[in-house]
């Protein structure tokens, strides 16, 4: 990004993490990591035989400044207390994210690490962030078909909210009740 387009806000897309503005992104890293099975065997070297998919995960780092550049809006200091806010928000929530960049959108992110951090040298902070994606899954139900339910199991399914009624415990011998009694004396 030119520096040109960072004063003046022209020709690239705003990066986003929620609703949060970066005024300059510095860097996006993205990682698509994957896993081969491994099973050893007598003979041979170990068969692999599969790869489980791990989440999409995103890092950024970008600064926030306190200058606004919109006509008639400045802000100042605000905007830097209101960002930081917003990020803890995102954080407390623990709800998923849209993540904007100039080369992607990034949908359902959960934020693992918001590093922020503020120096002496200007009125603007630097932002670490981690992401990794969220998948969602469904409830599927299905029926068993009759044919492949034994005959035993028949009718035999349990029932939602249900009590299930009581253990009896008989009585302690008089043997037993003599033998509590004394360890407890």
């Amino acid at each position: 990004m030119s520096y040109v387009s960072l004063v003046f806000g022209q020709g690239f897309a705003q990066s986003s993490i929620g609703a949060v503005t970066l005024d300059a992104l510095l860097g996006e890293t993205t990682e698509l990591n994957s896993r081969a099975t491994e099973y050893v065997v007598e003979d041979g070297p170990p068969v692999t035989d599969h790869i489980v998919q791990d989440s999409e995960r995103l890092q950024l780092t970008g600064w926030i400044t306190a200058a606004d550049l919109t006509l008639f809006g400045a802000q100042g200091r605000t905007k830097l207390v209101s960002a930081k806010a917003a990020l803890r928000r995102i954080h407390a929530e623990r709800l998923p994210v849209a993540v904007a960049t100039g080369m992607d959108v990034y949908a359902d992110m959960a934020m693992e690490t918001c590093k922020i951090e503020r120096t002496n040298e200007g009125d603007f902070f630097s932002v670490q962030c981690g992401f990794r994606k969220i998948r969602k899954v469904a409830l599927r139900m299905a029926d068993i078909p009759p044919d492949k339910v034994s005959a035993a199991a028949k009718g035999k399914a349990g029932q939602t909210r249900t009590n299930a009624g009581k253990a009896d415990t008989p009585e302690a011998t008089p043997k037993q009740q003599s033998d509590l009694f004394r360890i407890l004396k």
